[in-house]
């Protein structure tokens, strides 16, 4: 005959039916929770980033003018041909106009940087596909980026005497 014994219930490990459902719950109302606060954190994180590398973009681009005495475009960057496309949301590119003729040629222009911006950030400028600055860091004209991910936006301000700030 089998001799049956128990188990002491000092010395059972485990957890119960009702300690895991309950464990489980506790973790799902913390998920629904803390997802979409981390999804917000990201996106403004892509945000901060793209309108610091535009502003870096920005006041190398105007170092450049006033050190080399030579006109610097910055244009919207065509990632897919290298150089200056229609949308300001891919990156920008910045370039010396040797040429004086306001376009970029690989040939006779010399590229200065060329910065990326994170996916789903929209960037715009006044509906203008470049900015000149002039040899003394003037623009001549004032201009407002807006940067757009999600229903967050942030603007940067350039003004005619080449300053950019957070507007």
């Amino acid at each position: 005959m089998k001799r049956v014994t128990r188990m002491d219930s000092r010395t059972a490990a485990g957890v119960t039916l009702i300690e895991l459902l309950v464990t489980l719950s506790v973790l799902s109302v913390l998920l629904t929770i803390g997802v979409p606060s981390l999804v917000g954190f990201v996106s403004s994180q892509k945000l901060d980033s793209t309108v610091q590398l535009l502003k870096d973009s920005y006041s190398q681009a105007r170092y450049e003018a006033v050190t080399r005495q030579r006109s610097v475009i910055l244009c919207p960057l065509d990632i897919g041909r290298g150089g200056c496309g229609k949308s300001w949301s891919e990156g920008v590119l910045s370039y010396l106009d040797l040429d004086g003729d306001n376009r970029y040629d690989p040939l006779q222009d010399t590229r200065l940087r060329q910065n990326e911006f994170p996916d789903g950030v929209t960037v715009d400028y006044k509906k203008r596909l470049q900015i000149k600055i002039s040899l003394k860091g003037t623009t001549g004209d004032n201009g407002t980026f807006t940067l757009k991910v999600s229903e967050e936006a942030k603007m940067l301000v350039v003004s005619a005497m080449g300053r950019i700030r957070n507007g």
